[in-house]
């Protein structure tokens, strides 16, 4: 092989890695979707939902600094968190405490009006500090969210993934035929879903991270969920129920990203 071969290999090479690496897990992307719902309240009409997911923070640094950024300039209505705050691999002390700074911010500026759903790699330290930053937490429970005097139901769901969460208790007390909004940090929830006949009218998700790395015309080669790539990532729309599976933010497993970059979406609702 002659050394010019050589060379454009190896330049080949790193400008590869500096685009997995670097430049591609830190642009977020702005994912914009509408979803109708038939009898969403008047009110409800064109609410504006950002969803986070998957953002893997280590500490509050530029992609946390850069996150606020983003939601400042879309000004949602609502922000809702689909699971895994933190990486596996951040410190237990220093890299926790830094990245509650993230969480009290968005507590103090979506009061009342941001909530979430655990991740499989959120521990119970993560758990308990959250708890405690202003985002409300739903644990296999639902809540009525109110616009004036119109709601809708949000429900959340413990991780699928891990198997803590229960579907039955997270629908109990549901007696309107209101709209019904699911928040599930793994989008196999919806198999469920389908199997016992539950009216919902949009599940949002993430933990896939829409495969991470997504070869052309083959795709991701390995996508966590029991069925593969079929809900690796955007929206689907499954009998009346509507899903859409964030990509995230942040990476797992290796520090990577190629042809399937981070996401905030921003979701507009519309009768």
């Amino acid at each position: 092989m002659s050394k010019t071969i050589l060379i454009i290999l190896f330049m080949g090479m790193l400008t590869f890695g500096y685009y997995a690496l670097v430049f591609e897990p830190n642009n977020i992307k702005i994912e914009r979707q509408v979803v109708a719902i038939e009898n969403l309240p008047q009110t409800f009409d064109g609410v504006k939902i950002a969803q986070l997911s998957d953002l893997h923070s280590l500490w509050f640094g530029s992609q946390e600094k850069r996150i606020l950024e983003i939601l400042e300039e879309l000004k949602p209505d609502f922000v809702f968190i689909t699971g895994d705050f933190v990486d596996p691999t951040t410190k237990i002390t220093k890299g926790v405490e830094s990245v509650t700074k993230l969480w009290g911010e968005l507590g103090n500026e979506y009061k009342n009006r941001i909530f979430g759903v655990f991740g499989n790699h959120d521990t119970p330290l993560v758990r308990n500090l959250l708890k405690r930053s202003g985002i409300t937490i739903l644990e296999n429970e639902n809540k009525k969210i109110f616009i004036n005097n119109e709601f809708i139901y949000l429900i959340g769901v413990d991780d699928p993934w891990t198997g803590r969460h229960n579907l039955a208790k997270a629908m109990e007390g549901i007696e309107t035929e209101a709209p019904k909004i699911l928040l599930s940090h793994s989008p196999d929830i919806i198999e469920e879903i389908k199997k016992e006949k539950i009216d919902i009218d949009l599940i949002l998700a993430g933990h896939t991270h829409g495969g991470q790395v997504r070869i052309p015309f083959l795709g991701a080669p390995w996508t966590p969920s029991k069925y593969g790539q079929k809900y690796a990532q955007g929206l689907f729309e499954i009998n009346s129920t509507y899903l859409y599976v964030n990509r995230g933010i942040g990476t797992s497993l290796l520090p990577i990203r190629f042809n399937c970059p981070p996401e905030i979406t921003l979701i507009k609702l519309q009768k």
